[in-house]
């Protein structure tokens, strides 16, 4: 008897098991991850000279910017480029059509109705 999921032989097995099989399996998994980590914090960082190489990048991006606006600026609407096509399938998701049954069966009323009316 008592074999259900909340018997207490199975609770028991259950401790038993997460003791002795699934508990070293879970230590030996975070020694693992923890030497990894380890090992990842002992590495050097990066140098930062990349950060501030980017920076300086940006600044002059930004200067060829300003004199690309002044240029546009000066220039007609005829002039500029046409506006990228917008998209015009509809946005929706497809759904698929239910599949009708072929066979027909008659009307309950129109069964009913030839009961009352064969008297």
């Amino acid at each position: 008897m008592a074999k259900s999921s909340r018997s207490s032989t199975k609770k028991a097995n259950n401790r038993r098991k997460a003791a002795s099989v699934f508990g070293p399996a879970e230590i030996a998994r975070n020694e693992r991850l923890s030497a990894k980590l380890l090992e990842l914090a002992k590495q050097p960082k990066p140098e930062t000279s990349d950060v501030n190489m980017d920076a300086v990048e940006d600044d002059a991006a930004v200067a060829e910017e300003h004199v690309a606006d002044d240029a546009d600026d000066t220039a007609m609407d005829v002039d500029s480029k046409k506006a990228s096509r917008t998209r015009i399938d509809k946005k929706r998701i497809g759904k698929r059509k239910a599949k009708k049954s072929k066979i027909v069966f008659p009307k309950y009323s129109d069964r009913a109705g030839k009961k009352k009316g064969g008297k």
